[in-house]
């Protein structure tokens, strides 16, 4: 019964407000009645005064709070996450509600205002550029790193310290939840979305099964030279850790980066045309040959390996490699059907990489041997320089070729024997002479002297 009362009083006043010429519904233009925008009744109110009110809410730059971890906020504003009110989509919502094409719609629509109330919130637009600065920046400030699982060698043992994951700001899951509440017109209270994806990119289970050293290699460096020191230790952080899947190439410009002022490196002297000179990352050299010899001994397949102009002092004849980032570079494939992983360790003044691997991948016996050397003889040039008083000699050297064989016997009793050929190159000897010869006293000159004693 009260069903049937409530459709008769609908269609009466359906009737009533269409035989009236809709003067309850229809107001010229006006703003329908029952509409509110916020808390404000807008009924009968103009357009333009419509517009003038939310044009003097768009001044507003309300307060956010947003929640970090362990229960820390932080105050912003609105404007500082990019958050405007669009005026003008705002408006319209509230100039067309009751003004509907479809007259059943509209019908509908004033009822319903009429009856009980329609509240309008306002619309708000976000500059999601602006609003992924701010969450990237302040990323930076509570993002907690976690670290990758990694092994240690302690007594000729291979041990690994598990993984720990991170936390970090998911920027895109954080932007769209704020979209969600300024939808919901709900956005004072704000919480960032976090994620632990990606945060470790070496897992336990990569590492479990690698207890086993393939192969290692020990160089020495002089620790009083900070400057090579320094870089030598940066180039050794940078390769440490990599875990190298079945047939992955490891490429060291690749890993360690350019060695510039900017990455950290430091002036240290390197060998340029066969002289020491002043330039940036000297030292970095030791830890490509360190790694050359570790893969030798390891069973690594070495794709790319350069020897210096001449021999270096820190590692035997024949054994080196020289890297140049853009230009050398020392890389070499995994040939095992198992990861392997690479140690580099400081100690004291020396350097050690190991790499590890499955104990069944542990070669049987690895020979190296350096032999069959060919000299190449050197020039002496002369030069001609009037603006010095005395010869200068340049001491040059010969040069020589060498070949470094690898026999390895794998695992699997398979036996291979590899060649490195190293050329050094002769430096000329250099003579600089001047073109006139000393002057030698005339006779005239001699007697003149004698008679003046």
């Amino acid at each position: 019964m009260m069903k049937l009362k409530q459709l008769l009083c609908t269609l009466l006043i359906g009737t009533t407000l269409c035989i009236s010429g809709c003067s309850l519904i229809a107001t010229g233009g006006e703003i329908t009645y029952g509409v509110y925008y916020n808390d404000n009744d807008i009924s009968g109110y103009s357009r333009d005064g419509v517009l003038s009110l939310i044009q003097s809410e768009s001044n507003n730059n309300p307060n956010i709070t947003i929640t970090l971890p362990n229960q820390q906020t932080k105050q912003i504003t609105a404007k500082d996450l990019g958050i405007t009110l669009d005026v003008e989509n705002t408006a319209s919502k509230i100039y067309t509600y009751g003004y509907e094409d479809q007259f059943t719609t509209l019908i509908i629509n004033r009822l319903k205002a009429l009856i009980y109330q329609v509240h309008f919130k306002p619309t708000y637009i976000l500059d999601e550029v602006k609003a992924k600065t701010y969450f990237s920046e302040l990323a930076k400030q509570v993002d907690m790193s976690g670290h990758d699982a990694y092994l240690t060698v302690e007594n000729g043992q291979v041990k690994m310290i598990p993984s720990k994951d991170g936390r970090r700001v998911d920027i895109d899951e954080t932007i769209n939840k704020l979209k969600k509440q300024l939808e919901d017109n709900d956005f004072t209270t704000f919480s960032i979305e976090y994620t632990t994806k990606n945060t470790v990119r070496v897992t336990d289970d990569d590492l479990k099964p690698l207890t086993a050293v393939l192969g290692s290699y020990t160089t020495e460096f002089d620790a009083s030279n900070s400057n090579r020191t320094h870089n030598i230790e940066l180039a050794s952080n940078k390769i440490n850790g990599t875990l190298l899947k079945p047939a992955q190439v490891f490429s060291f410009n690749d890993v360690v980066g350019e060695r510039t002022a900017e990455a950290g490196y430091d002036d240290a002297p390197v060998i340029l045309d066969g002289k020491l000179v002043p330039g940036i990352g000297g030292g970095i050299c030791q830890v490509s040959s360190t790694l050359f010899n570790s893969a030798l001994l390891s069973g690594m397949n070495i794709i790319e390996r350069t020897p210096h102009f001449e021999p270096v002092s820190y590692i035997p004849v024949g054994r080196d490699a020289t890297v140049a980032y853009g230009f050398l570079d020392f890389q070499f494939r995994n040939p095992y059907q198992h990861n392997v992983y690479v140690l580099s360790v400081i100690n004291g003044n020396q350097l050690t990489i190991y790499i590890i691997g499955y104990p069944e991948d542990v070669p049987k016996s690895v020979d190296i041997s350096v032999g069959d050397r060919t000299d190449i003889p050197n020039k002496t040039i002369t030069k001609i320089d009037p603006s010095i008083k005395e010869d200068i000699v340049e001491e040059g050297h010969i040069g020589f070729r060498i070949y470094t064989y690898r026999t390895i016997t794998y695992g699997n009793w398979v036996t291979t024997t590899d060649s490195y050929e190293s050329i050094y190159d002769p430096v000329d000897t250099i003579i600089t002479k001047n073109p006139k010869p000393p002057e030698t006293p005339t006779k005239k000159d001699v007697s003149k002297n004698k008679t003046k004693r």
